[in-house]
């Protein structure tokens, strides 16, 4: 959630291969800058992200571009309740190179056949706007206990794809649902579980797991800490992942591997993926030109 966080500016990215078995491995690539109490307004986050995927032998391309907004309401004046809105408008282009294309009915009963009609790509690119809107309830009992729950709502206007002729389709709403913890075990230890289903017409799944961290050193402008983590994708992927904070830093490195019915073609492959994160916690505080002269001078 925009400007839900610790600290005054974030700035994130994330990048993911998917199935190196394929010929063409699925490639996804996020940026994402916001802000909290954004030029000084209290609890309102502001941000723009860009979000970038391609997939399949087709090209298969979506490049999107978001400005969320949020706002922070205390439910509670010791702030240990309190509840997050977010809002995001954006613009989505998709693209594909028709000329890839392969249909089931160039298939002779024995094999593929490019000699026989597919289907007709009249188009080879599509463009939208998108909405998505969601809302995050944060209870902060203290530094050793914090939760969080959300539900996020995208393609609020169910925008029009389509890329043959005479076909006719929208994307559906997708509905995400999460909830996370910190917990800390000891003065160093702590876990942060989490969960996040998805749901958008037929399509399931849900991602489950925690990863447990090492603090060196909690002093602030001087964290440093060690996580390792476990997750799972409901039926589909076990995964792993690593890293470390540093300072403002979280970097991370995960890998999963496929156990689904995909295997075959995936050689149990999954994907890997890199993230980092930097946060910018305080402003420094301006430069005074000048000095008061102390009253008893």
């Amino acid at each position: 959630m925009t400007g839900n966080f610790d600290g005054r500016y974030r700035v994130a990215f994330n990048h993911r291969q998917q199935w190196q078995s394929f010929i063409n491995p699925y490639q996804t690539t996020s940026i994402g800058l916001d802000a909290r109490d954004f030029l000084n307004l209290k609890n309102f986050g502001l941000g723009l992200n860009l979000f970038y995927d391609q997939v399949g032998t087709t090209n298969f391309k979506t490049l999107q571009f978001n400005i969320p907004v949020s706002y922070r309401i205390g439910i509670t004046k010791d702030s240990v309740h309190s509840i997050t809105l977010g809002a995001q408008a954006g613009l989505e282009s998709q693209s594909l190179d028709g000329s890839q294309s392969t249909f089931g009915s160039q298939y002779n009963g024995n094999r593929y056949d490019g000699d026989l009609a597919g289907e007709n790509v009249s188009g080879s690119s599509a463009r939208n706007a998108v909405f998505a809107a969601g809302a995050v309830y944060n209870l902060d009992i203290s530094r050793n206990l914090r939760f969080k729950a959300g539900v996020g709502i995208y393609n609020l206007n169910q925008p029009d794809i389509a890329f043959t002729n005479g076909a006719t389709g929208t994307v559906e709403r997708r509905f995400n649902y999460q909830a996370g913890a910190t917990v800390y075990l000891s003065p160093v230890w702590f876990i942060t579980p989490g969960i996040i289903h998805s749901n958008q017409g037929e399509f399931r799944e849900t991602v489950f797991g925690t990863e447990l961290n090492y603090e060196f050193d909690a002093a602030p402008y001087r964290y440093r800490a060690l996580f390792l983590g476990a997750w799972n994708r409901n039926k589909d992927a076990a995964i792993a992942d690593i890293g470390f904070y540093y300072n403002s830093w979280r970097v991370g490195f995960s890998y999963d591997v496929n156990y689904s019915q995909l295997e075959t073609a995936s050689a149990n492959r999954g994907g890997w993926e890199v993230s980092v994160i930097y946060i910018l916690r305080e402003l420094l505080p301006k430069r005074s030109n000048y000095k008061y002269c102390p009253n008893f001078l």
